[in-house]
């Protein structure tokens, strides 16, 4: 992605942190806007005009602002407080100020309409108003500069919330390329006999954008929720070509419904979305399929056909996986750097890389040089062989050493070429994001409201395990990884929480009980609100066997029983920490709770009612508590059932406190390991006005489309919604 260097820029709001206001809230505040200027240049507010289109025709009018009090955002410490959550997004992280902006100066300010704000721009289905989306564009002097996409959305005033916790989307341009190619080609070919099942994971998002437009108009979605993978990986080639040209585009085609999506039937998502990113979405290079048969729907020699480097030429490649072969002998592998047999693993793989490249290339030349020969000896051979006592365990060996020499070199290189391309697709970095930064999201902690509900988004990171980081020391950051989940298991720990933050000049557990703070002193005693946490990593998770292990249990229990404790153990003990965060889990549940982990016994914060994640692929949900009979130093308790139908039967009391949960949702684009999670997957949730919580169990697709053709449980809100 090219990277601005003399032009204006709106970071905040943006596609993937709109402004979500009610007429009365944009008339009287206005809305808080975010401007990246080149330092050679003063800004003046009068040089500026900054409007709102509909983003889609038809629906809304245009809405002219007028900009004031402007404020020169050039201090990056950590804030004493935060006043309000919207003033998280004055906090630009470091990579966005060095990365994107170096030759820029940051601006905040205020954006008021400077005409009435009507019921003429909301979109009208059928006789009902309904929440609208406004893209928001800039003109410098006159001359259009810009705009960004979905920034905006006026709503009903309203303190009511119904929004959609999405996961796991993994898109990809392949998806669409690797359909139309095993269609029309590979099922076609005599290579790749009989049908191939392929789950084009983009179809899925389609799918769902489908529903929540269908949702929305019936008034019953406010918003979607998107943590994290949201793209498969970054580039769509080893090269950055023009522009664009990174998976991000894909992802920002089928929200906002380009061309190419129009002729695919998804008109774009009609509804605001609020973003953040997961392991994947730091990931620069493809995987291959092969890896992961299962969740493409294919067979083995279909995923060889496809082109995995699709983007790249030959010799691109060739330089690639040659870059990588001498990082793996040199330096061994990523996956062995830091641990303590690791050293003389190292030392063994990278004697084994060296020996199999100088026998594959004197292999080579053997066969070459010699290989016609030795087929004329081994013949002879095995014609004077029918002379002697046993000739035929003679055919039988010279058989075999002329196959072997033929053979054993493509096997051998087939071999490593499949362990470079491995060790290529963990690679990740933060220049995977730029795309990502400029037209989705320039944020990776940030805090908005919407009706009486607080929402607090945290960044997890890329993998813990990932080949450029280990390279370049940053092993000495990750602990606690485990064989099982991070190299075997594939639900690997992800870097969030990790104090020393290079891409923010503060830790993300200070962010979070500043922010937790600004809520304890805002919040009015009448209104019980909700705090809602979200981010892509689960801050708890159970391996396959010990979550069938804690089912089986579950329904071994008393009727009156409904929970199991994940007691920690060697033997019959549950490890919650499969494929999770991997820093500061304890600090974080100790906030959950309202007090922090040094004071425990010491009221700090509103506490956090639920904490959604994604990243395992399956529904899972864990409820956080209190010892009952606390000692003073006492440690976060965790019980594993299914809470949200709990929740659910608490809805008419608005002052039930059933958390905090720690809640899960499966994958809208790939099948995870429960196989009735059918994607794409999502948990509904409803919030009535009085802060009861009336929908939070997880849907697939067939299951939502069913729930809006009956009444929801958020129909029977309590009055004042």
């Amino acid at each position: 992605m090219k990277k601005p260097k003399s032009s204006s820029f709106i970071l905040s709001p943006n596609l993937g942190c709109p402004e979500v206001v009610s007429p009365q809230q944009i008339l009287h505040d206005g809305f808080l806007v975010v401007i990246a200027a080149p330092t050679s240049e003063d800004f003046d507010t009068d040089k500026y005009a900054v409007y709102a289109t509909p983003s889609f025709a038809g629906e809304g009018q245009e809405i002219e602002f007028e900009l004031n009090k402007v404020h020169k955002l050039d201090d990056e410490s950590l804030p004493l407080k935060f006043d309000t959550l919207g003033s998280t997004r004055l906090l630009i992280s470091t990579t966005v100020r060095t990365g994107l902006f170096p030759e820029h100066t940051f601006w905040s300010m205020w954006a008021r309409p400077k005409n009435d704000v009507t019921q003429q721009h909301f979109r009208s289905v059928g006789r009902a108003r309904r929440s609208t989306l406004y893209d928001l564009s800039f003109a410098i002097s006159g001359v259009f500069a810009g705009r960004v996409h979905h920034a905006l959305c006026l709503r009903a005033d309203n303190a009511a919330a119904k929004f959609v916790h999405l996961t796991d989307l993994h898109l990809a341009a392949r998806n669409d390329l690797w359909e139309n190619e095993v269609r029309s080609v590979i099922e076609n070919s005599p290579a790749t006999p009989g049908a191939q099942n392929f789950k084009n994971f983009n179809d899925r998002f389609r799918e769902f954008i489908c529903w929540a437009n269908k949702a929305a108009d019936e008034g019953e979605l406010d918003f979607v929720w998107a943590l994290g993978d949201l793209v498969d990986f970054c580039r769509t080639g080893l090269l950055d070509r023009c522009p664009g040209d990174t998976n991000w585009s894909t992802f920002v085609d089928m929200v906002t419904g380009s061309q190419a999506e129009l002729q695919r039937g998804n008109s774009g998502l009609h509804v605001p979305i609020f973003t953040t990113t997961g392991n994947h979405d730091w990931r620069t290079y493809p995987y291959s399929p092969a890896f992961r048969l299962d969740i493409f729907g294919i067979t083995k020699k279909c995923a060889d056909e496809l082109d995995l480097w699709y983007r790249a030429t030959s010799v691109e490649v060739g330089r690639k996986l040659e870059e990588v072969n001498q990082k793996l002998i040199r330096k061994g592998s990523p996956l062995l750097a830091r641990s303590w047999w690791g050293a003389i693993a190292s030392m063994g793989w990278r004697g084994l890389t060296v020996g199999v490249d100088r026998l594959i290339q004197r292999t080579t030349a053997i066969v070459v040089s010699y290989g016609r020969q030795l087929a004329w000896v081994g013949l002879g051979a095995a014609v004077i062989s029918f002379a002697v006592k046993h000739p035929l365990w003679v055919i039988i060996a010279l058989a075999l050493v002329i196959a072997g020499t033929l053979l054993l070199p493509s096997k051998l290189y087939a071999w490593l070429r499949k362990t470079l391309e491995s060790l290529i697709a963990i690679d990740a970095e933060i220049s995977s994001l730029d795309e990502y930064f400029l037209r989705v999201n320039p944020y990776l902690n940030y805090a908005f409201e919407v009706g009486n509900c607080a929402f607090i988004v945290l960044d997890t990171g890329p993998d813990c395990l990932t080949a450029q980081s280990f390279w370049d020391d940053g092993g000495k950051k990750v602990r606690n990884i485990s064989l099982d989940d991070n190299i075997l298991g594939g639900s690997p720990d992800s870097m969030g929480f990790y104090p020393a933050n290079e891409f923010y000049p503060y830790s993300q557990i200070a962010w979070l009980e500043n922010v937790l703070a600004c809520l304890a002193n805002s919040a009015a005693d009448d209104v019980p609100g909700r705090v809602f946490a979200g981010l892509h990593a689960p801050v708890a998770n159970l391996s396959v066997k010990r979550r069938q292990h804690a089912d089986g249990e579950l329904q071994r229990n008393p009727p009156n029983k409904h929970y199991v404790f994940m007691e920690p153990g060697w033997l019959n003990g549950y490890d919650i920490r499969y494929g999770t965060v991997n820093h500061y889990l304890s600090q974080f549940f100790y906030l959950c709770l309202g007090c922090r982990e040094a004071a425990p016994d010491e009221r700090f914060g509103p506490g956090i009612d639920a904490v959604f994640s994604g990243h395992a692929h399956w529904n899972l949900e864990f409820k956080l508590q209190k010892p009952h009979n606390a000692a003073r130093h006492w440690r976060p308790e965790i019980f594993y059932s299914e809470f949200s139908q709990e929740v659910e039967a608490s809805c008419a009391d608005p002052r039930a406190r059933w958390g905090p949960l720690l809640l899960q949702t499966a994958a809208c684009g790939p099948q995870g390991a429960v196989q009735s999670e059918v994607p794409p997957n999502f948990r509904y949730v409803t919030v009535n006005g009085n802060g009861g919580v009336c929908n939070l169990r997880p849907l697939n697709l067939q299951q939502a489309a069913e729930s809006l053709n009956r009444p929801l449980a958020a129909a029977q809100a309590a009055p004042g919604e």
